[in-house]
């Protein structure tokens, strides 16, 4: 085969491959299998808990006194829309929740597509590969994550960075309007996610040598809406102030994971590959202004993902997808890449792009994998029909979505005993004034778990292990918490407890 035949070749694989690439009946698929992913596996132990969270505040409960949780009012009041049409219509919040994700999703691609119009000429196979690649990342990439804080923060913040990455700020002056309050809406979520508004606003200042890009219409409205709604849920919510925040400052923000197991057990490592894959293939070209926009933004959330240190997937989420939206723009950009940039392009983006539903729980979803092996059918054997559920765990996906699946319902103001296993980690560095602070709060947060099964006798208790259940029951206020109750079954180390007849 000659040159000439193998170059005609090969520009006839490319345009095949181009041609797959942005076919709609792609995109079409792509989301039908979003769809099947949500009905084979089951919303996580996150979002379950807040959904716990909504209905117990529309029952009536006192927000952050009766229940309670470190996250911001907006972290339940997002999935606050779902509990209310499913007690309307009668139908699970689970499915609700999925249905107006979907719906979001559709609205948010939809509204940044006809923002970036106005922005840089782009043909229709172009529009199409941006479409589909857009159905990828945002509805099937996030597999266990779907309709975490993360992803819908992601999807309200999108229209935002569309609007940035629109190089004549010619869109229509309400549609820009709508798009920043859409990303204040965001912040709301957690103000964490202010970097990933904040990164591209100064990116673009900095490309621009001008201030005035800061006052750009998207962003004003961004401000106004991240400082007037975060303002409002404090309003509506003041306990948050009083009782969550401060326990947040000093119990919950502070216990990060420690720096190897951070990096050897998340994506840290992965995103930093990447990124730096896309620095080098990136050297010496012309970064296209939505390449930017999605590089600065994917960068503030990295930045989130660090100061937060737990590492969950979660929170990785939004900088991970934002990373692969810059090189996506990158690669349309400059299709004829050659050398190092094509081979990057080709031995490590379009892996981690194909690779990204495994970052996020792909085999988790479609085996519909428990969150602990077992442990559902164990409580289900022994449990009478809608059982009331306690856990004593450190975690709260041993009684969240459990307690949800079995139709149950939770005793507790927390989803778990997170402050008591904070305060275990923060104890071995705190001086004498602190560790004082920080033995109060386990204490409190001991003594409410010993009140909630007093006053809401569950009938099955979940222990995390015989170890940890040992531990708690020595501390002052739980010895007898677990009096009329015997150990009914096991489910490998998890032991569970039913209330005697």
């Amino acid at each position: 085969m000659t040159v000439l035949e193998k170059s005609a070749r090969a520009r006839v694989e490319s345009d095949g491959l181009e041609l797959l690439l942005s076919s709609p009946p792609l995109g079409a698929g792509l989301a039908v299998v979003a769809v099947a992913q949500q009905l084979i596996g089951h919303i996580d132990c996150d979002v379950s808990w807040f959904l716990t969270f909504a209905e117990k505040v529309l029952d009536g409960r006192i927000a952050y006194v009766e229940t309670s949780d470190p996250n911001p009012p907006a972290a339940f009041l997002s999935l606050m829309p779902a509990v209310l049409l499913a007690r309307a219509l009668h139908l699970p919040a689970e499915a609700l929740v999925a249905a107006l994700v979907f719906l979001a999703a559709a609205g948010s691609i939809g509204f940044s597509f006809l923002l970036l119009r106005h922005g840089a000429a782009r043909g229709r196979r172009e529009w199409m590969q941006l479409l589909n690649a857009a159905i990828f990342l945002l509805l099937v990439a996030p597999e266990i994550v779907f309709a975490e804080r993360e992803h819908i923060a992601l999807l309200a913040l999108l229209p935002l960075l569309a609007a940035l990455a629109e190089e004549r700020a010619s869109a229509p002056l309400p549609l820009r309007v709508v798009a920043g309050l859409c990303g204040g809406l965001a912040v709301a979520m957690k103000p964490h996610f202010l970097l990933a508004i904040a990164l591209p606003a100064l990116a673009l200042a900095w490309r621009e040598r001008s201030a005035r890009a800061l006052l750009r219409a998207e962003l004003v409205a961004a401000a106004l809406a991240a400082v007037v709604a975060t303002g409002a849920t404090l309003i509506a919510f003041p306990a948050y102030v009083d009782e969550a925040l401060p326990l947040a400052l000093e119990v919950y923000g502070p216990a990060r994971d420690d720096l190897g197991h951070f990096l050897a057990h998340s994506l840290a490592l992965a995103y930093l590959a990447l990124l730096a894959g896309f620095l080098v293939a990136a050297r010496g070209a012309a970064l296209g202004r939505a390449s930017l926009v999605a590089l600065a933004a994917s960068l503030g959330f990295f930045a989130a993902f660090l100061l937060q240190g737990k590492g969950w997937m979660n929170h990785a989420y939004p900088a991970m997808v934002l990373l692969l939206f810059a090189w996506i723009f990158f690669a349309l950009r400059d299709r004829a890449a050659t050398g190092v940039r094509a081979a990057l392009t080709k031995f490590l983006f379009v892996p981690a792009l194909l690779a990204a539903p495994a970052y996020f729980g792909i085999v988790e979803q479609l085996t519909d994998r428990e969150e602990h092996e077992g442990l559902m059918a164990a409580v289900a054997a022994v449990a009478p029909p809608r059982p009331r559920i306690a856990t004593i765990a450190s975690q709260l996906d041993f009684g969240h979505p459990l307690t949800r699946r079995l139709a149950g319902e939770w005793v507790g103001r927390q989803n778990a005993l997170f402050v008591t296993a904070a305060v275990g980690r923060l104890l071995e560095t705190a001086g004498p004034e602190r560790r004082q602070r920080l033995e109060a709060r386990r204490s409190a947060d001991l003594a409410a778990l010993a009140e909630d099964i007093r006053a809401g006798r569950p009938d099955i208790i979940v222990a995390e292990d015989r170890a940890t259940r040992e531990w708690v029951l020595k501390r002052p206020g739980m010895a007898g918490a677990l009096d009329g109750y015997r150990l009914a079954k096991q489910a490998g180390d998890i032991e569970i407890w039913r209330r005697a007849e």
